[in-house]
């Protein structure tokens, strides 16, 4: 497996070929980094950066995924979680969740655009 995956990155080095990586690539990578060989998140931040900043690869929404991939390495926030965040932000979105990490990444942004659930 490792050998296929390091000739297609050649012919995607020597521009034969073109490889378009989504967002959730980079998630199921970052679950089996994590899930499967244990690397620590701090690690596993490391090498999907690395990845997403490749020249030779077209990576859906680059920009952002940096920008989560970074928050990724400082903060212990699920790596989804994360990019809903930044997602919300750059669509000027509120975000409307349970879950408290979002309270973890308010500190990121001087707008208010996280909501606690209310019920009435």
């Amino acid at each position: 497996m490792f050998e296929k995956a390091k000739k297609i990155l050649d012919e995607v080095a020597k521009k034969k070929i073109k490889v378009e990586i989504i967002p959730e690539v980079i998630f199921e990578l970052n679950y089996v980094l994590k899930g499967v060989y244990k690397v620590k998140r701090e690690k596993v931040a490391e090498i999907l950066l690395n990845l997403v900043k490749t020249p030779y690869l077209v990576i859906e929404n680059q920009s952002l995924l940096i920008e989560v991939l970074e928050t990724y390495q400082k903060v212990n926030v699920d790596l989804f979680d994360i990019y809903l965040y930044f997602l919300g932000k750059s669509k000027n979105k509120e975000i409307l969740s349970f879950d408290s990490d979002f309270k973890k990444l308010s500190h990121l942004s001087p707008t208010k655009f996280l909501k606690e659930p209310s019920y009435s």
